[in-house]
């Protein structure tokens, strides 16, 4: 299991978290150490809003490297099932065109014209191998992506031949009016002349792109043992609390009788702090049952057969500084007095992961969990805050405006069969969004 964390826009942060395929189980703690003025305008610091501000997104994906070799593997098994009927052939013949479609992608981004010509060949050998269209199984599956694979192609070639401006290659221009010939004889788009046409076109490849991949499509099933037992905590704090304003207007009752003004004044003050002690009892509940067990679960099954992958439970709760784990205060020692983690209490967000034998068993996929976390309006809410900055450059004074900077320390532990590691994060902000993100070697400690 590998984690990497990065900064996916100006508000947006990104925790990666790579699977190997055979893996049992595994656990991901995200521990947040926000400076004062953060944590007081925040609205992560919450399991509510955290959740709100948090995006997840879970694909399946391929443990083989994409190569030419790759390519020429997958074509061998669209030959062997592109006229298939058996269900079990068909789900093959539908994971080698994901496969075939999304290696070529991948090698298209950096493709120099030796590559491109090797490409060229297997897409004539992937367009022999349909040649009988009317007789394929997936019909449909395979014009979707042919359009996919000319497009990229085309692409592809156009950013090879804006290189070599301004004397393209004779064989970069023979492939680029071999590409668009197809592409017209195949009644297949490369282009629109308006901007509404371009992006319908774009649209539709990506809408392509969704169902040719729906062999490694992930689905989530939250499930809802979380919110039965978040239930069943807020009636037990409201038992408690119901117990107190009882209990006092009993006592209150055998001591002055029904109608005495002691026993009204008794009952308003009773019931007033009734709702103080169910709301404190409340919280105080669910942060002692998120620390130990869960908020959400989660199940993730794959494709259209509705295979189960794995079950993940998570919380968000606040931690006391002396019950984190000595290692993790080993690395906190290192943070000077003005960094946030000197803070009594900081905020943890735990993941943890089982997967199901059916994925332990396939070697060929590994699971990618993919979380963002939208700090825009925590960062927003911050003062602004400017100074001016002046400095001497070629022979001239100038001044530049600077923002007032807050630092956010995480720090990541990963679990995998009884072995934890750290990473450790330094988030730059102000109110103008993430400035960068810098990873801190902790190998030394």
């Amino acid at each position: 299991m590998t984690v990497s964390l990065f900064q996916a826009d100006q508000y947006h942060l990104n925790v990666k978290a790579d699977f190997s395929p055979h893996l049992k189980h595994a656990q991901l703690k995200v521990h947040f150490f926000l400076p004062t003025q953060l944590a007081e305008n925040s609205d992560i610091i919450n399991p509510t809003s955290f959740y709100q501000n948090l995006l997840q997104k879970q694909i399946l994906k391929s443990t083989t490297t994409p190569s030419i070799t790759a390519l020429q593997q997958a074509l061998l098994i669209l030959k062997q099932t592109a006229y298939a009927k058996a269900a079990d052939n068909i789900s093959r013949y539908r994971k080698a065109l994901s496969h075939f479609v999304t290696d070529i992608r991948i090698i298209l981004l950096d493709a120099d014209i030796t590559t491109l010509q090797r490409l060229d060949d297997c897409i004539e050998s992937f367009c022999s191998i349909h040649d009988n269209e009317a007789s394929l199984t997936e019909s449909r599956l395979y014009r979707l992506a042919l359009h996919q694979i000319i497009y990229y192609f085309y692409q592809s070639l156009l950013r090879q031949a804006r290189k070599l401006r301004p004397h393209p290659t004779a064989n970069i221009n023979q492939l680029i009016h071999k590409t668009e010939l197809f592409a017209s004889n195949n009644n297949l788009k490369l282009h629109d002349a308006s901007e509404e046409g371009r992006e319908r076109l774009l649209n539709k490849l990506h809408i392509a792109r969704k169902v040719i991949n729906s062999p490694y499509k992930v689905k989530r099933k939250k499930l809802r043992n979380g919110e039965l037992a978040e239930q069943f905590i807020f009636g037990v704090a409201a038992a408690f609390a119901m117990a107190f304003a009882t209990g006092v207007a009993f006592a209150t009752q055998r001591a002055f009788g029904n109608f005495s003004t002691p026993f009204f004044f008794s009952l308003v003050l009773s019931y007033i702090f009734k709702d103080r002690i169910k709301e404190l009892g409340r919280n105080y509940l669910m942060e002692k049952f998120s620390s130990r067990y869960f908020q959400h679960q989660s199940r993730f099954y794959q494709g259209n057969n509705l295979q189960e992958i794995a079950t993940t439970k998570e919380s968000f709760y606040k931690q006391k500084r002396n019950k984190l784990p000595p290692k993790i205060q080993s690395i906190l020692k290192r943070l000077s007095a003005q960094e946030p983690a000197d803070a009594p209490a900081h905020w943890v967000y735990q993941r943890s992961y089982r997967f199901s034998r059916a994925k332990q068993q396939n070697g060929n996929e590994k699971f990618i969990d993919e979380l963002t976390l939208n700090l825009s309006k925590t960062l927003r809410s911050l003062p602004k805050i400017l100074s001016n900055h002046s400095y001497y450059a070629e022979h001239k004074i100038r001044t530049e405006t600077v923002h007032k900077v807050h630092t956010i320390q995480l720090l990541v532990s990963i679990t995998t069969d009884d072995k934890t590691d750290y990473l450790q994060y330094r988030i730059v902000t102000s109110r103008k969004g993430i400035h960068g993100v810098y990873k801190i070697n902790i190998n030394n400690i």
